[in-house]
């Protein structure tokens, strides 16, 4: 009669129940905190792998490794001066649409706000654009994240909870 070896029996077990703690350990380890981005006129809660950079074309200005994030106000007035007569947030979000010479992409509304996905190459790479359009006090903004397109799968839940996220002062 062969004796059973009970420490190779042992082994295989524990090996793969300890292998399976490491990686429950290393991926909940890896979660980024909230971390909130803001101006005096808007703000936005994405996580702490992002930075905030100064830009003399938008108001807000962040972004990580994965995503970029821009937000850009546009007053009443300087959408009268330049021929606009908006009068809601449906019409100026319609603007920011065709602007972006997006006749087949559908407007569709979140929330408070509007938002349009478009993708576009550069330099070989395919990035995906999340437009989001907001209303605030005698101001519409509009503010846009954007990703390599083969990211989207990964990004876009986090993506709109960021911009579910977003609060302008009013």
């Amino acid at each position: 009669m062969q004796k059973l070896n009970t420490t190779k029996f042992l082994k295989r077990p524990l090996a793969l129940c300890l292998m399976f703690i490491l990686l429950v350990a290393t991926l909940s380890g890896c979660t980024p905190n909230p971390k909130n981005f803001s101006t005096t006129k808007i703000t936005v809660t994405l996580d702490d792998s992002f930075e905030q950079y100064k830009s003399d074309t938008y108001e807000l200005y962040v972004k990580s490794e994965d995503v970029g994030f821009s937000a850009r106000e546009e007053t009443a007035q300087e959408l009268e001066l330049a021929g606009y007569e908006l009068i809601s947030l449906v019409d100026y979000a319609n603007e920011i649409l065709s602007l972006n010479g997006s006749k087949d992409i559908k407007l569709q509304q979140r929330d408070d706000y509007y938002y349009f996905i478009t993708t576009q190459t550069v330099n070989g790479a395919k990035y995906t654009y999340i437009h989001c359009m907001f209303e605030g006090n005698d101001a519409f903004w509009v503010c846009q994240f954007v990703f390599k397109s083969k990211d989207h799968k990964r990004l876009a839940e986090d993506v709109f909870s960021w911009a579910d996220s977003i609060v302008i002062t009013k």
